[in-house]
């Protein structure tokens, strides 16, 4: 797959996951799977990128290729893509414990994954 048409796919992503987060004449929103939609966005746009400028990371997990990115790309763009990718996948999990992110949350997070990707493309 070309990182063109992976970037669509992400897009594709982030839009499909703000249907889900749209509570719609239903009233039921679906936060859980708009979260996966989304950390599965960011992380196609960080492999593509990954597999552009350091193709032997790709096979790597993703905290690797973030730790690396850390390193090589602009600090401030670098920092934000760890911020939502740690903030997405610990929302991934079900905590017994903690609530659950609400829509405005994943709508923040959202947000931050399409300017995250942007900032990969350029």
């Amino acid at each position: 797959m070309t990182a063109a048409s992976e970037v669509l796919t992400s897009a594709t992503r982030i839009t499909a996951a703000t249907s889900l987060l749209d509570s719609g004449p239903s009233g039921a929103a679906h936060p859980r799977a708009a979260v996966f939609l989304l950390r599965r966005a960011l992380e196609a746009g960080l492999d593509s990128y990954i597999y552009a400028h350091r193709p032997a990371l790709a096979r790597c997990r993703t905290e690797t290729k973030v730790v690396w990115l850390a390193h090589h790309l602009d600090a401030r763009l670098a920092g934000r893509l760890a911020a939502v990718w740690r903030n997405l996948s610990g929302a991934c999990h079900y905590h017994q414990s903690a609530l659950p992110p609400t829509v405005s949350e994943l709508l923040g997070w959202r947000d931050e994954v399409a300017f995250v990707l942007r900032g990969l493309r350029t």
